[in-house]
């Protein structure tokens, strides 16, 4: 049978890579699923995925590294156990048929008693049981601290995750709506306030361009979310903790050629708002960067900048809002 693979093996890195390195090879096998399975394997997205969610978080992390090294010991132990089982010699096979005998057990443990009082005569403690030199070990150190990245390295490992937004009404004109991130295979958050009903929603990823519909219209946190065909990219890893005043954030934009870019700034205040507490950056949102990402120092997705009606064109929502969303207007209860 062969080996489990580990969640290093499955994206093809090794066990010390850093979090830029887990992107880029999410981002190369991605790829190399979608051209091997004609459009993509969901079985085998859903593993990568899994692997590079639990490698980019770092206590999520730090727990299956443990669990690596357990499994690793126990392997070495298995290999070295003593096989206990002595066949009879020629002579008493022969006087039995095909019978064989086995040492008895009461045999082995006088002779390994006796074995043992001449090695502590000798001046050689006993060695503890193996199972006790495990719970005696100390502990595996803790992970490092994740490091800051740089501006230039958290666009790179982000854009195969980011698209523009249109939407054409029934006249074939097309409106520019925002931008779009991908969450999970296959789908996109944006903001709500730019996509009109029944109008055709197309999000351009790289060079592609690809037909999205609307499945959930959240107006009340201003979050609409995307079903879009063809998505074979990488979803952006969602910070673990909310961001607070001071905290130094990066805002992604797009100008007229579709070309991205990342603002540095801060976490100006957390502001609260009908549907709860929001951020207040730094740094002015443009109207075409609506529905962007705003990453923390560590290239973690922790708000989507928005717009609407009331931001101040410098409001972010907070990403942890993903998982409340829900189809439901602004003046439902």
């Amino acid at each position: 049978m062969a080996a489990k693979k580990t969640l290093y093996e499955i994206l093809g890195i090794a066990q010390d890579a850093n979090d830029l390195d887990i992107g880029l090879a999410f981002q190369r096998r991605s790829l190399e699923i979608q051209r091997a399975s004609g459009g993509g394997d969901t079985n085998a997205l859903t593993f990568i995925t899994h692997a590079r969610d639990t490698l980019i978080d770092p206590k999520r992390r730090a727990a299956y590294d443990a669990t690596l090294v357990t499994a690793a010991e126990k392997a070495e132990a298995a290999s070295q156990a003593p096989d206990l089982i002595v066949e009879a010699d020629a002579d008493e096979e022969e006087d039995s048929g095909t019978r064989k005998k086995v040492i008895p057990l009461v045999v082995v443990a006088v002779v390994a008693l006796i074995a043992l009082t001449l090695w502590v005569k000798g001046g050689h403690p006993p060695e503890p049981p193996k199972e006790q030199a495990e719970a005696a070990a100390p502990p595996p150190p803790p992970p490092p601290p994740p490091k800051a990245m740089k501006a230039e390295d958290i666009l790179a490992a982000s854009m195969r995750a980011v698209g523009r937004v249109q939407s054409f009404d029934m006249s074939g004109r097309a409106t520019p709506v925002g931008l779009a991130l991908a969450v999970e295979p296959g789908a996109m958050v944006t903001t709500c306030h730019g996509v009109s009903a029944g109008s055709q929603i197309v999000v351009a990823v790289g060079k592609e361009q690809l037909s999205a519909t609307l499945t959930i219209a959240d107006e009340v946190l201003d979050l609409c979310k995307l079903a879009v065909s063809g998505l074979a990219t990488h979803a952006l890893a969602i910070a673990a903790e909310e961001a607070k005043p001071e905290d130094r954030i990066y805002a992604l934009g797009a100008n007229a050629k579709g070309e991205f870019a990342l603002t540095e700034g801060t976490v100006k205040a957390v502001r609260q708002i009908p549907a709860g507490k929001a951020l207040e950056l730094s740094m002015p949102i443009a109207p075409s960067a609506s529905g962007g990402a705003v990453f923390d120092k560590y290239g973690k997705l922790v708000a989507i900048a928005t717009t609407g009606p009331g931001a101040g064109g410098q409001l972010a929502i907070p990403a942890s809002w993903i998982a409340q969303m829900r189809t439901r207007q602004k003046d439902a209860k």
